[in-house]
C-alpha cells in the first residue's frame, strides 16, 4: 500500500508550506503571502539538495502547490481587485499559461528556464498590482494587459537563469523583506528587471 508518512521528507513539508500561504493569499487578499509563498518555494529545493532527498513525488508536490500559490492565488487577486469581465479574462489567461509552463518545466531536464518561472511571472503581477494600487496609476486593463503579458511569457521560448548569483539573492530577499512592510518598490524593481533580462538577453 503506498503510505504517504513513509515516503514523505522533510522538503516536502516545506513545499506544504508554500500552499499554506497560497491559500492564505486567497483568503486574506494579501499579496504578501504570495512572496512568502516564492520564499518557501526556493527553500523546499535547497532542502531537498541538501538532504538528499529529491523525489518524484516532491517534484510532483511542489508543481500542484506552485499551480495554487503563483497561478489560482495570483488570478484570483487581480479579480478580487479590479472586478471586471476584463480582469476575468487576463486571470484565465495568466492560469492556463502558468498550468502549461508547469507541465512542460515537469518533462524538461535543463540548466536554465524555458519561459518566464511561473514564481517569477506570480511576483511580476502581483507586484505590480499592488504598485497600482498603491500609486493608482493603473486599472483593471492594465493589469489585465500585464496578467496576458505574463502568461505569454511563461509558455514562450525565453530563457531565464535558474540561480541568480549570491549578492542578487541578497537583495531579493532584503526586498521580500521591505515588502512586509508595505516598502514594495525594490521588489517591483527585481521582479521587472529579471522579466526584462530574460527578453534583452534573447535578442543580443
Amino acid at each position: 500500500m503506498f503510505k504517504i508518512r513513509n515516503i514523505i521528507t522533510i522538503s516536502d513539508y516545506v513545499t506544504v508550506i508554500n500552499i499554506i500561504f497560497g491559500m492564505l493569499a486567497i483568503l486574506l487578499h494579501d499579496f504578501r503571502f504570495v512572496y512568502i509563498s516564492i520564499v518557501f518555494d526556493a527553500l523546499d529545493g535547497i532542502v531537498a539538495r541538501k538532504t538528499n532527498t529529491v523525489s518524484e513525488f516532491g517534484a510532483e508536490l511542489d508543481s500542484i502547490c506552485d499551480v495554487v500559490s503563483f497561478g489560482v492565488a495570483p488570478a484570483y487577486l487581480i479579480y478580487y481587485y479590479f472586478d471586471s469581465t476584463v480582469s476575468i479574462i487576463g486571470s484565465i489567461i495568466f492560469l492556463i499559461g502558468g498550468a502549461l509552463r508547469l507541465a512542460r518545466f515537469g518533462i524538461l531536464d535543463v540548466k536554465h528556464f524555458i519561459g518566464l518561472p511561473i514564481p517569477a511571472a506570480a511576483l511580476f503581477l502581483c507586484i505590480l498590482t499592488q504598485m497600482s494600487l498603491k500609486y493608482g496609476f493603473g486599472s483593471g486593463y492594465v493589469v489585465s494587459i500585464i496578467a496576458v503579458i505574463s502568461g505569454i511569457l511563461m509558455i514562450s521560448d525565453i530563457n531565464y537563469p535558474k540561480y541568480p548569483k549570491k549578492p542578487l539573492l541578497v537583495v531579493f530577499g532584503i526586498s521580500i523583506i521591505l515588502s512586509m512592510f508595505g516598502v514594495i518598490e525594490p521588489l517591483a524593481i527585481c521582479a521587472v528587471l529579471y522579466v526584462l533580462y530574460g527578453i534583452f538577453k534573447m535578442k543580443m
